[in-house]
């Protein structure tokens, strides 16, 4: 069976659904030992050559409660950049154009955000997550992201092992270096496989997840450019 959902539709409902979550952690935050979420610039990470990166957090609240966060993915290796894989609107008739590229230990998204043809949409997807992998998030409060952004906003995915769809977050990025992005587990919205709102009586189980994807369905054309660092 095939179906036919308008990627304009899929922006609309996107950005209906980061509006909540973000009106859900403002809420959130309001109660005891609250974080505040303006961001707040952190000690500078080296890079490989001499200088150093800025590194902004944007805290939601910690995503771990241990010191040590080991990560789901991490691009040290071109060999890690293996298993992933690039879905644009091309798919459904758009011309948005986008590629993967492996870059001293970033994974880095870039291309061409197009709305023609009724397109605006590009996204990537990660490989298999093993559950024993995934069974560490479980005793997390979320998830962390360390991007080096476009200054655009992007919608992280998390496809769980129920078939009948994901749940979505979308974020904030700097272009001005790598943010490090805490999002709550219960911040983010269940959707379909088109990313429409569906319902659920369950909570996102993060034990359960296969994947992440990163998507950008923020209605604006241009280029764009995402590099990934690590997913803890």
């Amino acid at each position: 069976m095939t179906m036919c959902v308008s990627p304009r539709a899929v922006i609309a409902t996107v950005l209906a659904l980061a509006l909540a979550a973000m009106t859900a952690c403002g809420n959130e935050s309001r109660g005891a030992g609250a974080i505040e979420t303006s961001p707040v610039v952190t000690a500078a990470a080296p890079t490989s050559s001499s200088g150093t990166i800025p590194v902004t957090t944007t805290p939601v609240q910690s995503a771990t409660t241990t010191t040590t966060i080991l990560p789901v993915f991490d691009f040290v290796t071109p060999a890690s950049a293996d298993g992933w894989r690039v879905t644009n609107d091309t798919v459904m008739g758009g011309v948005s154009s986008g590629e993967l590229a492996w870059s001293d230990g970033v994974l880095v998204f870039a291309g061409e955000l197009s709305l023609d043809n009724n397109g605006g949409f590009a996204s990537i997807r990660s490989p298999a997550i093993k559950p024993q992998v995934a069974l560490g998030w479980a005793g997390r409060s979320g998830v962390r992201v360390q991007v080096d952004g476009d200054g655009r906003r992007w919608t992280l995915e998390l496809r769980t092992d129920d078939d009948s769809g994901g749940w979505i977050r979308s974020f904030p990025t700097s272009s001005t270096g790598l943010t490090d992005v805490d999002l709550f587990w219960a911040s983010f919205a269940p959707v379909t496989r088109f990313l429409q709102p569906r319902p659920t009586g369950e909570p996102l189980d993060p034990a359960r997840i296969v994947t992440v994807a990163f998507y950008l369905v923020d209605g604006v054309e241009g280029s764009f450019r995402l590099g990934i660092r690590s997913i803890a």
